[in-house]
């Protein structure tokens, strides 16, 4: 039925889509939530680095897991879900000085295991 059919649209083309109705929905909470101190002091009020790299890390990771959803068969999405969501917790300890509890640290060591178990080439080598 060419009703159904699906156009394969570009990397590039579907992470603007996104980006748009992220600002969209974005802005709007933004005035709702608070209109009177963006008016007062602008929309960049106590923007400073840790907000930079906060965000820079959010938009890099998030191009790095588009790419991997797009090319990547499904295990391998896992694991770079899982990855990402360790790496996010370590800069965050890094950065903000947040506390992570045992059980990430725990759940750290299963995902490289997992990683390191998955590849299976030179296991001997890569196992400290």
């Amino acid at each position: 039925d060419p009703n159904i059919t699906r156009k394969n649209y570009s990397l590039a083309y579907m992470q603007v889509q996104l980006a748009v109705v992220s600002l969209i929905i974005i802005g709007v909470w933004a005035i709702y939530k608070d209109f009177e101190t963006i008016v007062t002091h602008g929309l960049f009020h106590n923007f400073n680095g840790p907000a930079f790299l906060s965000i820079f890390n959010s938009a890099i990771g998030g191009l790095i897991v588009a790419a991997v959803l797009k090319f990547a068969d499904a295990v391998l999405k896992g694991y770079a879900t899982a990855i990402s969501v360790v790496l996010t917790g370590v800069l965050s300890m890094i950065l903000f000085e947040t506390e992570l509890s045992i059980i990430y640290y725990l759940g750290i060591a299963n995902v490289v295991c997992a990683v390191l178990l998955y590849n299976g080439k030179n296991l001997e080598q890569n196992m400290c």
